[in-house]
């Protein structure tokens, strides 16, 4: 359940809009992912899992050297102006609630619509 939790958190809550190739890797893996910001001392709680957006950058990088690493992209993102999020628990999990409410604001518009094509007739087909 906590890898349910952590995976959910660092990722449902970012884009997953393809920009294509005008987009760098370190751009995409940081617009895709955040970090959940946590103290030092959960870091063996949550296994390395609360730095997803470092991970996605140095995936061979030993989870006990992320903490550090994240230091160097922060440094690196500031200089380069890219957003990097590191989100808390709590906001974290707002955002991917608030996300999780999108998409079924999404959903409740394509049911509104087949049921208007079925009930029309309509086929969307000219």
């Amino acid at each position: 359940m906590a890898l349910h939790v952590q995976i959910t958190l660092s990722h449902f809550a970012m884009s997953t809009a393809d920009l294509g190739d005008a987009e760098s890797f370190p751009q995409h893996q940081l617009r895709t992912t955040m970090d959940v910001d946590c103290p030092p001392w959960l870091d063996f709680i949550h296994g390395g899992l609360q730095f997803q957006a470092v991970h996605h950058l140095f995936p061979r990088v030993p989870r006990h050297n992320l903490r550090r690493l994240q230091g160097l992209v922060k440094e690196f993102c500031a200089d380069v102006g890219i957003e990097y999020k590191i989100l808390g628990f709590v906001d974290g999990n707002r955002k991917v609630l608030g996300r999780l409410g999108e998409v079924a604001a999404q959903v409740e518009m394509l049911v509104k619509c087949q049921k208007f094509m079925a009930e029309s007739g309509e086929s969307g087909l000219h």
